[in-house]
């Protein structure tokens, strides 16, 4: 039986108070909170942490296996599940070497280039399925203070055991999941032009690089009817250019974010003309 409690800290500042036995992608920006018996991280841009020299925890097996301690993660998507679960010698693990890799990849390359993955279809299919199960399972995170997911990563583990078991219920929701993701992408669509894909939608849209053509764009620019908000993208993580730092000149300090996706200052409406001058603004950035 194991005693493992998992804990998700969404800020360094939270983060500093937990003394983790292993770090799950516990990155802030450039700093990366390392666990007493190991640090699972694999996004710095240099060191021991960029992807050349570590794998994404859920394809890392020199992960340790522990009975006792505690986990830290910065938040709650499949490759940081996955880590946390290799903590525990989960059994999603073994035969579904290929499904692991798939969201290494995606982890790795962003959602918009699944298809240039040689997974197949029904490793893909099980991604949608994960994906359906964490929007309706996934705790909303806390920028307060520290949560304990414990409970959560157990029911992860069970319902990422079944759906690649091929638990046909689960499957059939990831399908409707992607038919409603495929719908969303040629409801928002705008207009793209110089690499930049502008959608407006009720919802969030900045994961969708897709645009109407089928090509695949470098940046999102994306307009919530419902918040009157505008959030910037860039598929590449903000390595050509930073999203928090064109929001700031567009619309003051207000505004922010990471340098691969910000937004409008919260709570200010903004109007199409904003939109325009965001489209602009992130054209010019990628030229």
């Amino acid at each position: 039986m194991s005693n493992v409690t998992f804990i998700v800290a969404t800020s360094l500042e939270l983060a500093m108070d937990v003394n983790a036995d292993v770090t799950v992608e516990a990155e802030y920006g450039a700093t990366v909170v390392e666990g007493n018996l190991f640090t699972a991280a694999h996004h710095q841009k240099e060191g021991p942490f960029n992807p050349a020299a570590s794998p994404a925890p859920c394809n890392n097996p020199s992960i340790p296996v522990i009975k006792m301690g505690t986990v830290l993660l910065s938040h709650l998507d499949l490759d940081s599940i996955g880590g946390a679960l290799r903590v525990l010698e989960s059994d999603v693990f073994a035969g579904n070497e290929s499904f692991w890799q798939l969201a290494e990849f995606v982890d790795l390359h962003g959602v918009h280039r699944l298809g240039q993955s040689d997974a197949g279809p029904i490793n893909t299919r099980a991604l949608y399925a994960v994906w359906a199960w964490l929007q309706d399972h996934r705790p909303r995170p806390d920028f307060k203070e520290v949560q304990v997911v414990t409970e959560f990563i157990s029911d992860a583990a069970e319902a990422i055991s079944a759906i690649l078991d091929g638990d046909e219920d689960k499957l059939a929701a990831g399908d409707k999941f992607r038919e409603a993701e495929d719908k969303l992408n040629v409801e928002s669509f705008m207009h793209s032009g110089f690499g930049v894909v502008v959608r407006t939608a009720p919802g969030f849209t900045n994961h969708l690089y897709v645009g109407a053509d089928g090509s695949v764009g470098e940046a999102v620019v994306a307009y919530n009817t419902k918040f009157g908000s505008i959030t910037v993208s860039f598929a590449d993580g903000g390595e050509k250019a930073s999203a928090r730092e064109i929001v700031q000149e567009l619309w003051g300090k207000e505004a922010g974010g990471r340098d691969g996706i910000a937004g409008s200052p919260r709570g200010t409406r903004m109007t199409s003309e904003d939109l325009t001058d965001a489209f602009n603004a992130v054209a010019v950035a990628l030229m």
